[in-house]
Parts: structure tokens; sequence; C-alpha cells
């Protein structure tokens, strides 16, 4: 398989759920075999996906006339707090009380998220969707907020134990077989969140898993990757923007070759997705590129100061979630299209797909550009740029 025989995929979201036309025209100039949707964007987390046959067909009616053959999961912060039950008490109080977990969870146990976890890959199916898209990722949620008081480790388990118990929950309702959507695990990123951040990590979760039918694989996220990389305002050089004890033995190789932003960013990239441990295992590069960072803003999830103090003297909890995630959405999930401002060398992305295609036929590729103002235009460029 070559680059332009890698299937092609479209993430939307925001008002192109409702413009199934323009969508479908975009598709077919970009050759594109369908999109992704965020499931808590088309029927928001809190409530059950459907409560009948009849409601399950009309939301299966809807996106497919939007052409989705992708489900991106619901997802939560702190589901390792929850589902684990590891510092549940700092959770609680830090979430504002009991009420407010249930309000935000559903409940204190995780069976509302496992509900509409299962219920959504119901609708999968229903639509005979290519994947199901399930976070490895632990994040807070306020971003910055707050240190996370969960070991590394812990988290990394945990990870194993949120798939595991989906992929029994499936099987509970007889909705695993050969024929069902795959499940691929997107990466967590760096600095505000944590989970399963790298190929070792993907290995790790792989290595335990009991998956008897065989659907679960990996997506790589890019720009979750490129959270960790930066520029060192006083060498020029790139680095990883993280504590000394959370860098890899393969981040220090890299930072050991005196690479300037561009070489670091690339090198860590194709570092992760041609890793012989999991590169059998890839099935989907999610294609997006992250900005160069020249100051760390999260370390172990809290924000450094200035902006730690200035987003804890802010009068509301609405007001520190926007000053956060404008942060995050500007440095981190900037998600910028290729070859416009982010960090990577595109000709040699191009040659880690081809390489990747050589050795993988059953990977596919998401453009997910979800913060810019016309997505399917981007897309389109994203392609020109790659050669897609």
């Amino acid at each position: 398989m070559t680059i332009q025989q890698i299937p092609q995929y479209a993430m939307i979201c925001g008002a192109l759920l409702n413009q199934p036309e323009a969508v479908a025209q975009s598709l077919d100039t970009c050759h594109l075999k369908g999109t992704e949707v965020f499931m808590d964007e088309v029927h928001a987390r809190t409530l059950s996906l459907f409560n009948s046959p009849e409601e399950l067909e009309a939301l299966a009616e809807r996106l497919a006339a939007l052409q989705v053959k992708r489900l991106h999961c619901s997802y939560w912060a702190w589901p390792t707090a929850l589902l684990t039950q590891n510092r549940f008490a700092f959770a609680v109080e830090a979430m504002g009380g009991e009420e407010a977990v249930r309000d935000y969870y559903g409940d204190l146990t995780g069976a509302h998220l496992y509900d509409r976890w299962c219920q959504e890959y119901e609708l999968a199916c229903k639509l005979d969707a290519q994947a199901y898209t399930f976070h490895l990722i632990d994040y807070a949620p306020i971003d910055g907020r707050w240190d996370f008081k969960i070991p590394v480790s812990d988290i990394r388990q945990a990870m194993v134990y949120m798939i595991q118990r989906l992929l029994n929950e499936l099987d509970a309702r007889n909705l695993l077989s050969e024929n069902s959507p795959r499940i691929e695990l997107e990466n967590a990123g760096y600095g505000l969140e944590y989970g399963m951040q790298d190929a070792p990590d993907a290995a790790f979760v792989l290595d335990q898993l009991y998956d008897p039918h065989n659907k679960v694989c990996l997506a790589w996220e890019i720009n979750h990757l490129l959270h960790a990389t930066g520029v060192d305002k006083q060498t020029g050089l790139g680095m990883f923007m993280l504590p000394e004890d959370e860098k890899t033995d393969a981040m220090r190789r890299i930072e050991a070759r005196s690479l300037d932003a561009q070489g670091l960013c690339t090198a860590w990239v194709i570092e992760n997705l041609l890793d012989p441990r999991t590169i059998h295992h890839v099935g989907a590069v999610h294609l997006s590129d992250c900005v160069a960072k020249e100051t760390a803003y999260f370390v172990r999830g809290r924000l450094v100061e200035p902006w730690g103090s200035e987003l804890d003297a802010l009068p509301s909890w609405e007001d520190m979630e926007e000053y956060g995630v404008n942060i995050v959405l500007r440095d981190y999930d900037s998600h910028v299209p290729m070859g416009t401002r982010g960090a990577l060398d595109i000709e040699r992305i191009k040659d880690t797909l081809n390489t990747l295609a050589t050795q993988n036929d059953d990977f596919v590729i998401l453009h997910e550009l979800k913060n810019e103002a016309d997505i399917l235009d981007a897309v389109a460029k994203q392609q020109a740029v790659m050669d897609l």
C-alpha cells in the first residue's frame, strides 16, 4: 500500500453536523471514505444515547446522512479516580461534593459511562462503522487547576482496566463479532494529561488485554505526541518540556542528538509510529500538527506561574475552565494543518506514512482539524501538502 492508497476520513464537528450536503460534496471532492464525529456533540454525554429501538434508528439515519463511519467516544475527566476509586475522596472534594460528582458522571460507580459507551458502540454497529475511537486518557475537569495526585504508573494500569472492562461489557451484550467495528485506542498527551502516551505504553496495554474477537488496535494522535515538545529559548534546540523523571530513555536519546525543534518533534513522531512492538497494531493515524512551544505551561497537570495564580483568582468554575481550555487549544491541542504553522518536517512525515504503509496495510488516516474555521477546506489543503 502506498500513501495515496491509505483510506482517509475527516473529523467533523460544530455547524457541519447540520450540513449533510456540504459534507457529502467535500467527501466526494477529497475522495474520503467517510467522517468521524464526537459522540458528546451528537448527544449530551450526561444522557442515555437512546431509549428505544426507534430512537436508535433515527440517530443512525441522522449520522448516515453525514457519512459517519467512525465514532469518537464520549469522555470524562479523572476516569482513574472514578473507575478504580484511586484518590476518589480527592476527586469528590475538588469537584465540589458528592452531588457534583453524580451530576458529572451520572453516578458514583462508572455504570453510566459504560452504559453510554456500549450504546455508542451499538450505534457504530448499526452504522456498519469502520471504527470506534476510545480514549485512554486521564485529564482534569479544569485544565491546570490541580497537580495529579495519582502516580503515572497507576494511571497507566487503570487504562488497561478501562478498555478491558469495555470489552467485557460489550461481549456481555453480544455486540462483538467478526464484523463489528474495531476499537482504536487513542494516545494521551503530555503535561496536562496522562494515560497511554507512547509506544511502550501501548505495548504495555496490548500485552495485558483479553481480546478474543481481535477488535483492539491503536490510533496515533500525532498532535498529542507533540504536547511534550518545544524549543529551549536559551539554546534554540528542540526539547521535551517535561520534568526529568517523566522523560523516557527514547526522549533522552533524541535530545542528545541536539536537534532543532522540527528535528526533535519529527524524530519523536517517527519513534512512536514505527516502533516494532506496535507497528502492526496501528489502526489509524490522526493527522494534524502542533505549534512548537517556548513555554511548558503545564507540569504534572498544574499550570505553572504566573498562569496558575491567574486561574486560581478567577471567580467561578466556568471562568477557570475557559481559562485553562484556551491555553490548551492554543499551545497543546492546537491541531494545526500540516504545512502551516506546525513543528513537523512534512517530507519526513510523508516518508514515515509510506514506511508504515509497507508494513501495515490495515490502517487509515483521520484528518483531525477540529479547530479550523473551515474544516473541510483545511482537509483539502492538508491533503495537497501531504500528497494524499
